[in-house]
């Protein structure tokens, strides 16, 4: 086994044995006659597009857990009151809620996830790094064409998927940041007119669980 995959293996055998944890403190209750699981990964795919760097990477996200609205609170309270560097500080006291793969051996780690049901049934996906992506083989992404004013130290990613689970990304590397008040979470500015930058955007079966 090469290391990047001996240590993806054992990021991934450290979420699972987190989700084990809590399921093990279920399992001391009296039975109900509710069914009661093990928590899964929620799991997305796609590729880079129109990058000047990281072009063609393919990325795995996989989600732990959802942000809560206490967490959408205070990341939104973060950002109005104190901008992007109070934001980072914000998100590295946040537990893991996850983590996005690259091409690059280690993973960066999701500190805020949040997901809507659109109206047709899909999904929309929030996803926040307190890292550049591609900042671990120091060479930061870059998008094909990128404006001034979005070369932000951490990376949102958004997601649209339909609901089949399939669709595509865009970033913050094209686009800035914003809070979504009918959403209520942090959001890309002008979703619709930005670039892609994900393609072939997948949702995965859900992984873990009995």
């Amino acid at each position: 086994m090469t290391r990047p995959h001996a240590r993806r293996l054992a990021a991934t055998l450290a979420i699972v044995a987190m989700a084990t944890v809590g399921s093990r403190a279920q399992t001391t209750k009296p039975q109900t006659t509710q069914s009661q699981t093990t928590p899964k990964f929620d799991t997305y795919t796609g590729t880079t597009a129109n990058m000047s760097v990281g072009a063609g990477q393919k990325l795995k996200i996989n989600v732990l857990r959802w942000a809560s609205d206490e967490d959408r609170n205070k990341a939104i309270a973060s950002f109005k009151e104190k901008g992007e560097k109070q934001l980072v500080d914000a998100l590295q006291t946040q537990p893991s809620a996850g983590y996005i793969w690259t091409d690059e051996t280690l993973g960066y780690s999701i500190r805020y996830a949040y997901r809507q049901t659109l109206p047709d049934g899909g999904e929309r996906i929030v996803l926040l790094t307190d890292r550049q992506l591609g900042s671990w083989s120091g060479k930061p992404w870059k998008a094909t064409n990128q404006p001034d004013g979005t070369d932000y130290p951490f990376t949102l990613v958004e997601l649209r998927l339909n609901r089949a689970g399939t669709g595509e990304g865009k970033m913050s590397l094209t686009s800035k940041l914003t809070v979504d008040q009918e959403g209520k979470t942090l959001a890309l500015e002008n979703f619709q007119s930005a670039p892609v930058l994900l393609r072939g955007v997948k949702r995965e079966a859900a992984t873990g669980g009995d």
